[in-house]
């Protein structure tokens, strides 16, 4: 049950009570602002490989690779972007920026290039027609310049660079077919060390080929973060992947894992990946990711992707949102991204895009509230009501113009944060109820009323809309391990939603001990691959606000609330029935035998009532294994099948799963445990109701 002060868990146990509730809106994806982009620059430059980075005045350099050259550019900023058709006036009388202003600097350059800046110094790295790799550097913001030899390392594919914090290093990461060169230089004296990371031989993935690199500096750790793409021999067929792996500080590269792939065959690859962290990163900035997806079959296509890690969660952890399209362009060589203390920066050789950083502040949705439905539902409860619906008053006609305006980040998938309280002594007090994304809105008009409603989603309904892009599978090999915990993980990622055990709640064996061959195959709704993972175990996933947490439903759990005394009950309706007395759980251990446990209701059995559940599931190799899926099995039937359904005023400390009393004297009960698996409040302020309806079940 969420913290409540004394004083507002005084005012909902009143006869008279005020109630008060919020909501607000904010144009963010899980926690992290949505970008709009806009493009600054459209010129005619043929695509090659190419790069971007920003000095310590904030100006702009860019390079790009022609056939043998080598060009270089310098953009003062900030600058204002000319008025376009059609023409919004007042307009804006500015310079545009010379982004198709080029400087030749080198004529033996065989594509591969990156470029790093830290205040006056600017760094650019190259292969050479020679098969070598060079450095141009300028220490004065690219007003002179001097340049050698940077290392004879050969056969590279694709470079990226950043630089080690406000230090004098710079790393420039030098992509093979199979090999990976981290080449640390330092400025300062130019000395440097190259650190190499084998994709052949033992190595954990065996590559065929690379398709490009990226990377960004983290100074939390502090390490390189690096995304690369690459082609991995597998069985029974290879794989397009995108890989994550960072550079530490000791100069070692972490664990490569991939966290979007897809089988060769199948027409898809993955190229030209780049990542970026804004240095100084606000609370609603995390590491973004862009990518190109090709299609090589019938209608091909070429699509940059993005995504971003999940709010909470680090780098090593694998946690990014699904990649999707977001740009209408077709970059062969992909997208550089950087950032500057007001803008993301997008670059390829033909164009330049921003999109501000800053967070607009929330809209305040309260004051127009005239009634709402929250629907909270965990997967013990079969009806599945899920989401908030808000009716705003509208009489004014201030909603009529969504996205724009004042209104600018009432968007679909807008977040909307909702705050359930009361007015007590101390004020107006509300704690946070749940984080709900905008899926639709629908505008009710007559007579002297209008009405604006909106129906969102809660994290449930954010998994039922995500599908698999191509098969997800772990645990088919030793390559990388997950229990489920860590796969659950992994899938509410890709819809930005943190699973976290903090505080800490019970956990099952199963869910830290068991490694399951799990797939989850193109086109399979996250909501239904997330119940079919829970099947393996006793644990309950509850989702709060932009975060989610498992909870095995232990039967000795304590109270946390009581009804029917100092809260009263306004209804209610109890239930028992008879439910399966025997659960039966099927596997094969390493040898094939047959393995069978079983859990017994003999309370049940003692009245002849044998009625039998059981499940087969290759997965369960062992008897500890097929026992806890037998007692999960019996313990959920007899929790379904001892239930009760009761409205009070509402409750706004009470949470999904937690254990509470109820007393209602005239049916028998008293001080009767139950737990709570969905929770309905309703709110009217023309009527006033302000109530929620609990329906309970066993503990």
């Amino acid at each position: 049950m969420r913290i409540l002060s004394a004083t507002l868990l005084a005012s909902q146990k009143k006869a008279h009570r005020l109630p008060y509730v919020e909501a607000k809106v904010y144009d963010y994806e899980a926690g992290i602002k949505r970008l709009t982009w806009t493009r600054v620059y459209n010129g005619t430059e043929p695509d090659n490989h190419h790069g971007i980075a920003f000095d310590g005045d904030g100006d702009m350099h860019r390079i790009r690779a022609d056939g043998d050259n080598l060009y270089y550019q310098k953009q003062e900023c900030p600058f204002g972007v000319p008025a376009s058709f059609p023409l919004i006036f007042p307009v804006s009388l500015v310079n545009g920026p010379a982004l198709d202003q080029w400087t030749q600097i080198a004529t033996d350059c065989d594509g591969p290039c990156a470029i790093a800046s830290q205040e006056a110094k600017v760094y650019i790295f190259y292969k050479t027609a020679g098969n070598v790799l060079w450095k141009y550097y300028s220490y004065d913001y690219g007003q002179t310049w001097d340049d050698a030899q940077l290392v004879a390392y050969a056969d590279v594919l694709s470079l990226a660079a950043c630089w080690w914090g406000i230090s004098n290093i710079v790393v420039c990461f030098a992509l093979k077919s199979n090999e990976l060169n981290g080449i640390v230089l330092d400025t300062s004296d130019q000395a440097t060390s190259q650190h190499i990371k084998e994709f052949h031989g033992a190595a954990t993935y065996i590559f065929l080929d690379t398709y490009g690199i990226g990377a960004t500096f983290n100074s939390f750790w502090p390490c390189c973060e690096i995304v690369l793409a690459g082609k991995e021999s597998d069985t029974p067929y290879n794989h397009y992947h995108l890989f994550r792996t960072w550079f530490s500080d000791s100069y070692n590269f972490g664990a490569l894992e991939s966290f979007l792939a897809y089988p060769e065959g199948e027409d898809f690859r993955l190229e030209y990946p780049d990542c970026h962290l804004p240095a100084g990163a606000q609370s609603y900035e995390k590491n973004r990711i862009v990518a190109v997806e090709k299609f090589t079959g019938t209608t091909a296509y070429t699509r940059p992707l993005t995504c971003h890690m999940v709010k909470g969660t680090y780098w090593s952890d694998t946690t990014f949102t699904e990649p999707k399209p977001f740009l209408d362009i077709a970059p062969t060589y992909g997208l550089r991204l950087q950032s500057t203390s007001d803008y993301w920066w997008l670059s390829k050789p033909d164009g330049v895009w921003r999109a501000p950083c800053y967070a607009d502040p929330p809209l305040d949705l309260t004051k127009d509230i005239v009634s709402l439905t929250q629907h909270q539902d965990s997967p013990l409860n079969i009806r599945g009501d899920r989401g908030v619906i808000i009716e705003l008053n509208n009489s004014k006609g201030q909603y009529a113009s969504p996205g724009q305006g004042s209104l600018a980040s009432l968007r679909f998938r807008s977040e909307i944060i909702l705050k359930l309280g009361y007015k007590t002594a101390a004020g107006d007090e509300a704690v946070e109820a749940g984080t709900y994304w905008i899926d639709s809105w629908e505008y009710s008009s007559k007579h002297n009323m209008s009405r604006f409603i909106l129906t969102c989603l809660d994290g449930w309904g954010l998994m039922d809309r995500w599908s698999a892009r191509y098969q997800m599978r772990w645990n088919k090999d030793e390559v990388n391990p997950k229990n489920v915990w860590q796969i659950l993980y992994q899938l509410l990622a890709r819809v930005g939603v943190k699973l976290t055990n903090t505080p800490a709640k019970p956990q099952s064996s199963a869910i830290n001990n068991f490694y399951p061959d799990f797939a989850v195959n193109p086109g399979t709704a996250g909501d239904t691959a997330i119940k079919r993972l829970l099947t393996f175990v006793p644990d309950k996933l509850v989702f709060m606000g932009q975060e989610a947490f498992t909870k095995n439903p232990l039967a000795d759990e304590e109270s946390c609330y009581s009804y029917g005394i100092d809260h009263v009950i306004l209804n209610g309706k109890y239930k028992d029935a008879v439910t399966v007395s025997r659960a039966r759980a099927i596997g094969r251990d390493s040898g094939d035998n047959r393995i069978l446990e079983e859990a017994l209701d003999w309370n049940l059995l003692a009245l002849a009532i044998d009625q039998l559940e059981q499940e087969y599931d290759p997965n369960l190799q062992t008897h500890i294994r097929a026992q806890e899926r037998a007692d999960a099995i019996l313990r959920t039937r007899a929790q379904e099948a001892n239930t009760a359904s009761i409205t009070v005023p509402t409750n706004v400390g009470q949470e999904l799963l937690d254990v509470v009393e109820v007393t209602a004297e005239r049916c028998g009960i008293s001080e009767e445990k139950y737990r709570v698996l969905a929770i309905q409040t309703d709110y009217d302020r023309r009527q006033g109701i302000y109530t929620q309806r609990l329906e309970l079940c066993a503990p």
